[in-house]
């Protein structure tokens, strides 16, 4: 019956807070309302990805496109995130994922 009491009321008490963190305790809960917590922090932070990846040597064991869907698991972080388009939504293109104005090329 104590399961059921710690799954409804948990307690948390706050440590220390900055702008870009927060350091907190979470109390009298199982560990799937901590988890659920932990996921949706992390889905609020605004995140860019890897989309298009082309090789042009590989060398290694590895096969192109598991290096490119490995790229593309990657979080990145940036200050732009929030303001970035997508290019599906870009009105200068046709959405088909060649949008030369919303494209970030690392060489």
């Amino acid at each position: 019956m104590d399961s059921v009491f710690y799954q409804r009321f948990p307690r948390s008490k706050i440590h220390e807070v900055k702008p870009d963190f927060m350091k907190f305790e979470l109390r009298d809960t199982d560990s799937s309302i901590a988890n659920a917590l932990r996921r949706i922090m992390i889905a609020e932070v605004p995140t860019i990805a890897i989309n298009l990846v082309e090789i042009e040597v590989n060398s290694s064991v590895l096969n192109d496109e598991f290096i490119s869907h490995r790229l593309g698991l990657i979080p990145l972080t940036s200050e732009c995130a929030m303001s970035m388009r997508f290019s599906r939504d870009c009105d200068a293109c046709d959405g088909d994922g060649q949008c030369s104005i919303v494209q970030l090329n690392f060489i």
